[in-house]
């Protein structure tokens, strides 16, 4: 895909961010035009090149499906910075850059002697954003945190799951993302101000405050009811409330029931539907779509409150049906009846399966050099006029150098190598080809 249209054409980004949530503003950042360079050691490199490889993938360093995603559209070079000559390139790429990213704990930039202050003298107008777990400002500054455990200190986890029980969790990395979209934006509105003002400024992102409007329902019950967002019957799981007299309102809007996910034919653990009725003419619509069985016509499930009463059964009786039949067979049927029903879906369903998707084109195919042509993670935006789009693959260990420091910085290609062979822009006792055999993180 091409486009001439693009937004942040021109806009220079120089990246140390390392993992997802960094990873992620800069990848958004360069599919909107930025020229995002990735600055890193080979010795010490994003563990996201080493974390998750695909099937038939030998590990290495150059060919991780997930860094290759997270690393989309950016240039990549290798760089010493904690060598005095490393740290002077780095000060000349400040001086040609409009923004620089971290999301290092909080004090690693400081003690580097990248301060903001600092950045501002080599670079007037810099922006610098910094995604950290709890900001660097505060008393818990110091803090390190993952996207799971930045959930947990947000209140997330101990929300989630079924009642009774412990927590389980929201599965993958949420905050990660949510922190990253959150720099993205934060970027962008920068770059704005400083469009009209001509001033840079310093970004300060605390990963855990990036979750609070998404625990904002149970504050909220908190401070006006004085209510535990852990009590008996709370969370409700799957369901819209639990079995009792006077149910208590689970923040999901209308009330609805049966509410839950039920197994499907297949036997795999992605093999289920979700279905939710919420008044007697859908549950009229439901027992006629599913060739009324005589459990459909029992009295104690003609009404919502007998429903309610009895969901241990309905739903057993429900998945009874479901059951010998496949999870996609299911949705069209009850959705043809407007039954709020939805197939249970796993990646591949989602890249493969999935029609909306398909039709929306979210994933995009591109040329990797050592793992061919791959499917991408798109950007979930669409604009009539600056449509965001992966340029390229993620960048193979230092790929870039000869371009930056040639190009961008003006050392001709005999310096170049002078720096490699010194150790600046690749470790001395480190032979290139010794990136091929890296032991994958999990």
């Amino acid at each position: 895909m091409t486009n001439q249209a693009e937004v942040l054409k021109g806009i220079r980004v120089l990246d140390f961010t390392w993992s997802v949530s960094g990873a992620t503003t800069t990848r958004i950042l360069a599919s909107f035009g930025a020229e995002v360079i990735k600055v890193e050691w080979p010795k010490t490199p994003d563990a996201m090149r080493f974390s998750m490889y695909a099937k038939e993938d030998e590990p290495g360093l150059d060919n991780g499906a997930f860094f290759n995603n997270l690393s989309a559209g950016k240039r990549g070079i290798t760089l010493n910075v904690k060598s005095e000559r490393g740290m002077e390139l780095i000060h000349e790429l400040l001086k040609k850059s409009d923004v620089v990213t971290e999301n290092f704990s909080a004090g690693v930039f400081e003690k580097w002697g990248l301060d903001y202050e600092t950045l501002e003298k080599i670079s007037p107008g810099i922006i610098y954003k910094s995604i950290s777990g709890l900001g660097h400002s505060g008393r818990n500054k110091k803090y390190g945190t993952w996207g799971p455990t930045a959930a947990a200190l947000s209140g997330m986890t101990y929300t989630s799951g079924l009642p009774d029980t412990h927590p389980s969790g929201w599965g993958y990395s949420i905050l990660d993302v949510v922190a990253g979209y959150t720099g993205a934006y934060a970027v962008m509105t920068a770059l704005y101000h400083k469009k009209r003002t001509g001033k840079g400024q310093y970004i300060d992102i605390s990963q855990v405050e990036t979750a609070m409007h998404l625990t904002g329902a149970n504050l909220l019950d908190y401070t006006v009811n004085k209510r535990s967002s852990k009590r008996p019957g709370f969370p409700p799981g799957n369901r819209s409330i639990v079995s009792k007299a006077t149910p208590e309102n689970s923040y999901r809007g209308q009330i609805g029931c049966p509410h839950n996910s039920y197994r499907c034919a297949g036997g795999g653990q992605n093999d289920w539907c979700t279905i939710a009725i919420f008044t007697d003419d859908e549950w009229n619509a439901f027992k006629q779509a599913i060739g009324n069985p005589i459990w459909t016509n029992y009295d104690k499930f003609n009404t919502f409150e007998g429903r309610l009463a009895h969901q241990d059964e309905l739903d057993k009786n429900i998945e009874s049906y479901t059951i010998e039949r496949d999870k996609y067979e299911v949705m069209e049927l009850l959705q043809s009846h407007r039954i709020v029903c939805g197939a249970v879906q796993m990646n591949e369903d989602l890249m493969v399966n999935d029609p909306q998707l398909r039709s929306r084109g979210l994933f995009e195919n591109l040329q990797h050099s050592l793992l061919g042509i791959r499917s991408f993670e798109g950007i979930p935006i669409k604009m009539s006029k600056t449509q965001p789009y992966l340029k390229k693959s993620g960048p193979l260990m230092g790929e870039d150098n000869t371009y930056v420091f040639g190009t961008i910085l003006g050392y001709s290609q005999d310096e170049i190598e002078r720096l490699t062979n010194e150790g600046v822009l690749w470790p001395e006792d480190m032979p290139k080809d010794e990136i091929k055999a890296i032991r994958p993180l999990w």
